[in-house]
């Protein structure tokens, strides 16, 4: 379906009239629907990569958080359209710039304002690749790759069983999906809320969901035509996450995350991807 077809069906669908007004140039499924209300409200709209009951949950546990003073944009509308699930936010204003180390720093310090705000919240599920990983259902079939994979799959075992429990049990709001497309910030570099939770909203540490933006940004640096001054940033980052995290734990995150993205790259990505993911493995781990 076209922008305006969803967006018919979600406005028949909720009694609504919204109309559309754009679209997000970068973001899953190719960026977000950009809508304006009767009153002149501007709203984002976006589809939820689960059930109608997950989504439900995803927005009440944003609502409860942004009460804790907690940046999120507020989630007015969850649709259930049949075929997708969708959200209508609010639009938020943001500035766009390189990523610098200003905005890691932005990125870290909005990210720690997720430090134990979901104590009271058990019913909040744990990230799921974390979980598959611990019951010994992440493999990536790396054996497949010769012995160079056969080694990285046992180092990426190794190092994940030593992940903490905090990973899964712990009382942090978890962003799975911490891009830095997905923190705004204003044009003084100061992070202003974060977006896209289109993954659903999970508990754990904190610290799990930033070795996945590091892990993100290794697709820029990666480039043949990288800005220095984000590869720079990505460095920055990596000199964070190595102050702040114990090593074996930092190890065991780097493990998590290369499980996921390296079953889904060998199921459906391009093979110049599996390179550099192998690379970046071996890098951590071995």
């Amino acid at each position: 379906m076209n922008d305006e077809t969803i967006i018919a069906k979600i406005s028949a669908a909720t009694g609504t009239a919204l109309r559309v007004i754009g679209r997000a140039a970068h973001g899953r499924l190719g960026g977000a629907i950009y809508v304006e209300w009767p009153d002149g409200r501007r709203s984002v709209v976006t589809r939820f990569l689960g059930s109608r009951d997950a989504a439900q949950q995803t927005a009440e546990t944003l609502s409860y958080v942004r009460d804790r003073g907690v940046l999120v944009a507020r989630h007015e509308l969850v649709v259930d359209l049949g075929h997708s699930v969708y959200f209508v936010q609010e639009r938020l204003p943001s500035a766009p710039s390189r990523l610098t180390n200003a905005r890691i720093d932005a990125i870290v310090a909005i990210n720690d304002t997720f430090a134990g705000v979901l104590a009271a919240r058990p019913d909040v599920p744990a990230p799921p690749m974390a979980v598959s990983m611990m019951d010994g259902l992440g493999e990536c079939h790396l054996a497949a790759h010769g012995a160079r994979g056969r080694r990285i799959f046992e180092a990426i075992m190794r190092a994940a069983a030593l992940a903490p429990d905090i990973v899964t049990t712990g009382p942090d709001l978890l962003h799975t999906d911490l891009n830095a497309a997905n923190v705004l910030c204003d044009a003084n570099d100061r992070a202003t809320a974060v977006v896209d939770w289109n993954l659903g909203v999970h508990r754990g540490d904190r610290w799990f969901g930033l070795v996945n933006t590091r892990f993100d940004r290794e697709w820029f640096v990666r480039s043949p035509d990288a800005d220095p001054v984000e590869s720079r940033a990505a460095a920055y980052l990596d000199e964070i996450l190595t102050a702040k995290i114990a090593p074996a734990t930092l190890r065991a995150y780097w493990a998590i995350w290369l499980s996921h993205h390296l079953a889904r790259t060998i199921r459906s990505g391009p093979q110049e991807a599996l390179a550099w993911q192998l690379d970046l493995a071996e890098s951590r781990l071995l």
